[in-house]
């Protein structure tokens, strides 16, 4: 077990989960010095010496050992993350053939295509300068328009494999949903505040399937909506 790692885990003020359910905003998060993977991300960059503007990790056994590291001392296993390593690229068992994880795809081609003038990586939508005044519409749609596909794959995936019984542990598959829920409002606030007279049909087109995937979260996942993030959705003492 990584002993820094746990020293920081041990911190009473850290929020107990609080990274799981995040949209990874760091930039614009009020919880970051509770938040244990945002402290240990910290560390590990002081301890590899990792300058500003310098990837996190190196290597994918960084970040794989990292993750684990990070797992481990919160008590967590890592069945996702082994199953995607036990098969080569793109073999992974890890799939859905929910048609709604279709309409996320759909959508961020769509944003992709009409407004983003060179496509954004996570990553490189990750390095995006701070605006003091908060994200502007056009940072917010940049954001989301992947990660939404990302946190509903992962909560349709989540569902599948935990099954729908009375003594099923949800929590982790609604805050997922939760997350893609919120992720899908943000962004459709942002796509309504930048509609023109010019663009005023390709904003109705991906509103519209921003609403085909509200409808959807809904239907899926109808405890997502309630679910409370301690530290996102209500704050802590």
């Amino acid at each position: 077990m990584n002993a820094r790692f746990l020293a920081i885990a041990q911190d009473p003020r850290i929020i107990p989960g609080v990274h799981h359910s995040c949209d990874e905003w760091c930039d614009y998060c009020q919880v970051t010095d509770r938040c244990l993977e945002f402290r240990c991300t910290a560390d590990f960059r002081k301890q590899y010496g990792r300058r500003s503007g310098d990837e996190t990790f190196t290597s994918l056994e960084e970040a794989v050992a990292f993750t684990r590291d990070v797992a481990g001392v919160e008590g967590r296993r890592t069945e996702e993350l082994d199953a995607l390593l036990s098969h080569p690229p793109g073999e992974s068992e890890i799939a859905t053939s929910d048609p709604l994880a279709d309409v996320a795809w759909q959508y961020a081609l769509g944003v992709t295509a009409a407004l983003v003038p060179v496509p954004l990586t996570i990553a490189k939508a990750a390095t995006t300068e701070r605006r003091p005044s908060g994200p502007s519409p056009k940072d917010v749609v940049d954001w989301y328009h992947v990660r939404i596909y990302m946190q509903l794959f992962r909560a349709l995936v989540g569902k599948k494999r935990k099954g729908c019984g009375p003594d099923a542990d949800m929590d982790e598959v609604n805050g997922d949903a939760k997350l893609a829920l919120t992720s899908v409002q943000r962004s459709r606030a942002a796509l309504q505040s930048l509609r023109t007279d010019a663009n005023d049909v390709i904003i109705v087109d991906l509103v519209s399937l921003l609403d085909a995937l509200e409808r959807g979260i809904d239907q899926r996942f109808p405890a997502a909506r309630s679910f409370v993030r301690l530290g996102l959705d209500v704050p802590v003492a």
